[in-house]
């Protein structure tokens, strides 16, 4: 699965601990210019292939915890015996480094933007990725003239992955001969020029693994990834048919090639991509993605650690859990797919003094995890007993494993495997939303806030996910399903998803109404919440955002309850999936088989009832000649989804009810072993 990241590694530097005082350089870029700060991102992921040599600090924070890059420092400090050498002054930070850099790309500082608010240099970030090939620095002329550079006009950029012939591209962006630069387009065409341009020159000699969306950083230049800046709607946009066919057009041509350059395996996008239902299209490429917008992964990425178990500290297993006549309730902690959590303490909530007073799941990205390693440790190292680790959205980051296609499924499982080998992570949180109505058609896929269960739970038996906690409205909320092949607990339109924090009595009294009435045991997912430092200043930061020592008085108020207080435990996601598994005499078979116990049943279909589309499953123990139809209650056939030979192993179809009248319909799978039926409602 990363091949191609441990092409630039030396793995045996990843396998030796620092001894003694580990030397590096930090740039502190608070009072840098924005072209500064561009050069020395790229600096830092070209010095930094050799290993971690320079640390940045305030050149792109994390959003979510502004102070991500001072509390890895001293991190580092302490616990990886680094001593930095502190640079402010650019010009002293190139002096530093001059040996290493061969040249500049000079760019004009033209800005551009997607949506209202954003606005990058165009043409810097072009002249940062060809930097990125060519280890030069990307710079305005005049920058590059009074720090001794010698300008060029061109430079040759080799393919350090596959062999592909040197080509010889312009060194000075800026040059009014070039198509980018014609001042009979507007800005946004001239960057969509220059777009086209790199997909067609500088795509085939980048990274063909990994590729980057919106603005560019150190992880973009170490990777010798390609990159576009274009998906974006405003902040918390939905508008999906925002994103406007020409940008789209080369979104598709990156997302394609890295399809056919990638047969048989995933490639990774990161970034960022509003609207966020775009994910699911990149999904059906073969791609997975990972939100990656704040800098130093360079250096997290190539910090030498040793290897070593990691195992979480509230693992558990249901032979070692009682079930008892108890409220069992949980608490997720979401967005850890993202590095603005995965990599910044959780918004800080990390570092709080309450961390480990009560039971918090935490929600973290292992492919983020395996990229960053010391990170890894450090959350390992310093977890107590109350913090649970659960995996967001699954080990291989913000995916849909239900859109992958046949080619790409082994490497996904295998890689899947190896991550939660790796972590001790077994439990997945998963959910899918934000597409309007919960259905659109974009460029010819069909997106949908509702997952194709049966073959999601294909995927997970085959990476022996002992649960996975979703958020689906096709599915009745606060309810375990075994039906597809693996433990489901969803929890939908209960006000738990990203639920409203602002007023901690309503809170606690909104769990406690729904657990009144309930037979025990009973499980609870009681909140899938944003989680943000204890001094994030007047609260509510967000509906959906509480800190750890806010969910502590929540805790206390549900637990102070007269009437269930004392039968409500909080508990981990490890401990929470242990008791279930147990109450429902859950199981899975030893590592390696890939399937569960109890097997899926043989014809499902879903949602149902539906409304004009459902899907429709089966399982096949033989490859044989397989026909699946549709009737009416009068027995004429409606439709004829299958008649030919099928190989063994589960399916899924869809089915379109076109302008069918509303009732019921009967799904028909017969074969020369086979005569199953069954019923589907539709309401129209």
């Amino acid at each position: 699965m990363l091949r191609s990241l441990r092409h630039l590694f030396t793995i045996t530097c990843l396998l030796i601990a620092p001894a003694f005082s580990y030397d590096a350089v930090l740039f502190d870029g608070k009072n840098a210019a924005e072209p500064y700060r561009l050069a020395a991102m790229t600096l830092a992921g070209i010095v930094n292939r050799g290993g971690a040599t320079l640390y940045l600090a305030n050149v792109r924070e994390a959003w979510s915890y502004a102070s991500t890059d001072e509390q890895w420092e001293t991190i580092y400090r302490e616990r990886g015996q680094v001593h930095f050498e502190r640079i402010t002054d650019f010009s002293q930070l190139v002096n530093r480094y001059r040996d290493r850099i061969q040249g500049v790309i000079t760019y004009e500082q033209r800005r551009w933007g997607n949506f209202s608010g954003q606005s990058f240099f165009w043409q810097g970030e072009y002249a940062a990725l060809i930097g990125g090939l060519t280890n030069c620095l990307p710079l305005p002329e005049t920058t590059a003239r009074a720090l001794g550079f010698t300008l060029s006009d061109s430079v040759l950029i080799e393919d350090a992955f596959d062999g592909d012939t040197a080509v010889r591209v312009p060194a000075r962006l800026e040059a009014k001969n070039l198509p980018w630069n014609d001042t009979s387009l507007d800005e946004e065409k001239r960057y969509l020029t220059l777009a086209d341009w790199g997909l067609r020159t500088l795509l085939p000699l980048c990274n063909p693994n990994q590729c980057y969306v919106r603005e560019i950083t150190d992880f973009t230049i170490l990777q010798r990834m390609f990159q576009l800046n274009l998906a974006g709607n405003p902040p918390g946009g939905v508008n999906f048919y925002a994103l406007p066919t020409a940008r789209a057009d080369l979104l598709d041509r990156l997302f394609t090639f890295m399809h056919d350059v990638n047969p048989q395996r995933l490639f990774h996008v990161y970034g960022w991509i509003d609207p966020e239902p775009l994910v699911q299209w990149i999904a059906t490429f073969g791609g997975a993605f990972h939100e990656t917008l704040q800098n130093n992964i360079s250096w997290h990425a190539t910090f030498p650690v040793e290897q070593r178990p990691l195992i979480p500290p509230a693992q558990v297993t249901p032979e070692q859990v009682q079930l008892e006549n108890k409220y069992y309730v949980l608490f997720i902690g979401s967005e850890g797919d993202a590095s603005n959590w995965a990599l910044t303490f959780q918004a800080g909530a990390w570092l709080s003094p309450k961390r480990g007073s009560v039971p918090i799941s935490w929600g973290w990205n292992l492919h983020l995890f395996d990229l960053c390693p010391f990170i890894a440790q450090y959350y390992y190292d310093t977890a107590t007993p109350n913090d649970g680790f659960v995996s967001v959205m699954s080990p291989l980051g913000y995916v849909y494993p239900d859109l992958w296609d046949e080619d790409v499924w082994a490497d996904a499982v295998s890689g899947a495997r190896h991550l939660m080998a790796r972590f001790g992570i077994h439990d997945f949180y998963a959910y899918k939303h934000y597409a309007p109505n919960g259905h659109l058609f974009f460029r010819g896929v069909d997106i949908y806030n509702s997952f194709d269960f049966p073959r999601l739970g294909r995927y997970l038996s085959d990476v022996n996910a002992e649960l996975t906690l979703l958020f689906d409205p096709q599915l009745a909320t606060q309810r375990v399903y075994t039906q597809y092949g693996a433990m489901m607990y969803n929890h939908v339109n209960d006000g738990t998803f990203y639920g409203d924090s602002g007023d901690l009595n309503a809170m606690a009294q909104r769990i406690l109404n729904s657990l009144k009435g309930k037979s025990k045991p009973n499980f609870l997912l009681a909140g899938y919440q944003r989680f943000f430092r204890d001094d994030y200043g007047s609260w509510p930061a967000g509906t959906a955002d509480i800190s750890v020592e806010r969910l502590e008085q929540v805790v206390q108020k549900l637990q102070a309850d007269p009437g269930m207080g004392v039968d409500i435990e909080v508990v981990t996601v490890e401990k929470f999936s242990a008791l279930l598994r147990k109450r429902y005499n859950w199981s899975t078979v030893a590592a390696g088989s890939g399937h569960t116990v109890i097997d899926c049943n043989l014809l499902t279909g879903y949602p149902n009832p539906f409304n004009g589309r459902a899907h429709v499953a089966f399982k096949l123990q033989k490859s044989e000649r397989v026909r699946l139809t549709v009737h009416n209650l009068r027995g004429e056939e409606m439709a004829a989804l299958i008649d030919g030979i099928i190989q063994a192993g589960s399916h899924s179809y869809a089915l379109e009810a076109g302008t069918w009248p509303s009732g019921i319909y009967l799904v028909r799978l017969t074969s020369p072993t086979l005569n199953k039926t069954l019923k589907l409602s539709l309401i129209r």
